[in-house]
């Protein structure tokens, strides 16, 4: 079924998310950068904090190949938003791609400590 299934982090996100200033939430797909009445819906019924198009069907291939995922996401446009979606996506895209490049050395440091792995 369309938009159906749950897929946990490998990781403790809330220990990766305290130690970095990030926030949690969790993340629903769908296939359009518009939030559809099918998208509310599934959003709705999860919490979801974020709806994105890629990080579903990453999450869903490591699992079918036993690889381990962890999510980070950026926000780029405010689903609910009055601004239409491509106009506040690339409104907001430097802004976001800055915000993920500062934060993946981050998170990966966290990881790997954990580990004991050098980066």
């Amino acid at each position: 079924p369309y938009g159906v299934g749950k897929l946990n982090s490998v990781v403790d996100t809330a220990t990766l998310a305290s130690r970095n200033n990030f926030k949690t939430g969790i993340c629903t797909t769908g296939n359009s950068l518009e939030k559809t009445p099918e998208d509310e819906k599934h959003m709705l019924k999860n919490d979801a904090s974020v709806k994105d198009m890629e990080a579903a069907a990453i999450a869903w291939s490591c699992e079918l190949h036993g690889i381990p995922f962890v999510g980070l996401k950026v926000v780029t446009d405010i689903v609910d938003g009055d601004v239409p979606a491509q106009d506040e996506f690339m409104e907001n895209l430097s802004t976001a791609s800055k915000s993920l490049q500062a934060a993946v050395p981050k998170l990966l440091e966290s990881m790997c400590s954990d580990r004991h792995v050098e980066l």
